[in-house]
């Protein structure tokens, strides 16, 4: 009995050893370290809430910024100067997603941007081809689109106030940027759109296209341009209202985009037209010619851009304090 006894207090003693063993090197910097260059993911850069961001996750994050900014390699020059602002926003990232991790989100709006997501494939087994040769799933990918829209819905829950904007402000905001309300021209218009990006393959871009023709031939048989857009449209931000998209300028919309409806009278819809974004099929609904806003009519657009930068100071300001409750961080050469 006593032997038995002590057997089990010894592998009582040894499990709870093990576990405290396992905890020190899981919160212990310096065998993170170790086992990140182990592991081919570089030195540890910092831990937040125990997450390890090494170097790997770091140069990962310069390179997208850098592709999707179109930099060459004559622009590498100031990388060590990003490299600083680059580990704040994923430390700042990691310490927002173990924050919002109960954070609830409908399955509708998982399966919304999972259908975005397939939709830019002809079917599928190019679908599950693509999952495969990123190491995903379907669960998997569910998992990780549930995890970034619980962060934003967290980050917006931490920047929800509305900020209040004064007369003065708006006054002030006009005053020193007249030049931006020399209004140009103005189109009003609603699309029908199929999204076909530049690196779509060739055989869902001649779906795509086949499919905006004969949403054409549908169109041009009467039916009516608000229900097929809110039928067929995968434009999600304006889908829903018949594919309203407000008034806009050239400033605002892709310039190819932007010269097609130019050409289109008020009530015209046009043919089937490619963007660099994919195709539409548009109606022009208004078109109003250039002319100097005055403050009140610029009122609502000031104060629309006024508490966009409040916002984004807010922001700025979540991420630098976040970043500050990383338990740990080495320092950049």
């Amino acid at each position: 009995m006593k032997r038995r006894l002590a057997i089990l207090l010894l592998v009582s003693g040894s499990c709870v050893a093990g576990v405290a063993c396992a905890q020190f090197v899981y919160h212990s910097p310096s065998c993170r370290d170790a086992i990140g260059v182990f592991c081919g993911r570089g030195r540890l850069l910092a831990l937040a809430l125990s997450e390890g961001i090494y170097e790997t996750d770091l140069q990962r994050v310069i390179a997208e910024a850098r592709d999707a900014a179109g930099a060459d390699e004559q622009d590498r020059h100031d990388e060590n100067m990003e490299k600083p602002l680059f580990l704040r926003h994923l430390i700042a990232t990691a310490m927002s997603g173990s924050f919002a991790a109960r954070e609830r989100i409908s399955n509708d709006k998982i399966e919304r941007a999972a259908t975005l997501l397939r939709c830019q494939f002809r079917d599928d087994k190019a679908w599950k081809a693509a999952l495969r040769s990123s190491c995903l799933s379907a669960r998997s990918l569910r998992r990780i689109i549930a995890d970034n829209l619980r962060t934003r819905q967290w980050i917006s829950r931490q920047i929800h106030s509305r900020p209040d904007i004064t007369d003065e402000e708006c006054r002030s905001f006009y005053d020193r940027h007249r030049e931006n309300f020399l209004q140009p021209v103005r189109l009003r218009a609603s699309h029908l759109f199929l999204a076909a990006p530049p690196e779509t393959q060739a055989d869902v871009v001649e779906a795509k296209r086949v499919a905006i023709e004969l949403a054409f031939t549908r169109l041009a048989h009467g039916e009516d341009f608000s229900e097929l857009a809110a039928s067929i449209s995968e434009d999600e931000a304006t889908k829903l209202r018949g594919g309203d998209l407000g008034d806009f300028s050239a400033l605002r919309m892709p310039s190819d985009f932007f010269v097609e409806t130019a050409k289109l009278r008020p009530q015209q819809t046009s043919p089937p037209i490619r963007t660099r974004l994919g195709f539409h099929i548009v109606k022009l609904t208004d078109s109003k010619p250039a002319r100097q806003m005055p403050l009140d009519e610029a009122r609502v657009e000031i104060a629309a851009a006024l508490e966009s930068q409040k916002r984004q100071a807010v922001l700025e300001k979540l991420i630098v304090d976040l970043s500050a409750q990383a338990e740990w961080r080495r320092p950049l050469p």
